[in-house]
């Protein structure tokens, strides 16, 4: 079996897993080749751990409905965003030497506003957007033109979500403004936040997800004060357009 070359980078396996591929190693006592990877699904919370994988294995193919297709394909139009470098490299691992890593310019990706179903979700995208929305915000400031947002009601929208955020974290949510500093202001992943406030991991998970609910719960209740939906509207008809419809 002729052994491909393996890149750093995002893969497929055959049933569609997606894993993030390190580097390639040599077994010290045998001289095998091992290629060690990590879960690419970015469950952030549940993507910690690091596998090894026999490189005889990573090239070989399998048979799937009759055929034979390769058991990892290589993703060659996905680029490795700057937060998995950060997680790679804070975890002891260099750059690759064959191909150095792609950053995304993130500032200038799209950005969807008010697009969650539920409360709970609303708070999480604003906090795990807070670092690159500020980017945003800072450009667009000083280039006088919309950078990944779409139109001045998107911008605005945005602006109004950092400044609720950063007046809640003065106020009702303090208890949790360390914790928000490590994690979505300076961006740690949640090992290396956990090392920062000298916790441990499950500790920061907790807090994390009362933040959440703490801030979900402002936002609500934001809305009800304001008599202003703030979701992602669940059908195209307004209460009125329904009626209409049933007559």
């Amino acid at each position: 079996m002729a052994l491909k070359r393996v890149f750093a980078g995002f893969y497929t396996r055959y049933d569609g897993k997606p894993i993030f591929v390190v580097r390639v190693l040599k077994d010290i006592d045998t001289g095998e080749s091992i290629v060690v990877c990590k879960d690419a699904s970015f469950s952030k919370e549940d993507n910690e751990h690091y596998y090894l994988i026999r490189y005889t294995s990573f090239c070989e193919q399998v048979e799937v409905d009759g055929v034979l297709r390769d058991k990892y394909v290589r993703q060659t139009r996905r680029e490795i965003d700057e937060g998995t470098v950060r997680e790679v490299y804070e975890d002891g691992f260099p750059e690759p030497k064959s191909k150095p890593f792609t950053y995304v310019d993130d500032e200038y990706a799209e950005r969807a506003i008010r697009c969650s179903r539920t409360y709970y979700e609303y708070a999480k995208d604003i906090c795990e957007n807070y670092r690159m929305d500020l980017r945003r915000y800072k450009l667009i400031r000083e280039r006088k033109q919309y950078i990944g947002v779409s139109n001045r009601e998107a911008y605005q929208a945005m602006c109004e979500d950092l400044a609720f955020a950063q007046q809640s974290l003065k106020t009702v949510l303090n208890d949790y403004a360390n914790l928000f500093r490590k994690r979505f202001s300076e961006g740690l992943s949640i090992r290396k936040a956990a090392d920062a406030m000298q916790q441990n991991r499950g500790v920061i998970e907790r807090r994390q997800a009362a933040l959440y609910r703490a801030f979900a719960q402002l936002l609500q209740q934001r809305d009800e004060a304001d008599g202003v939906y703030r979701l992602m509207q669940k059908t195209e008809y307004n209460q009125r357009d329904i009626e209409d419809l049933l007559e």
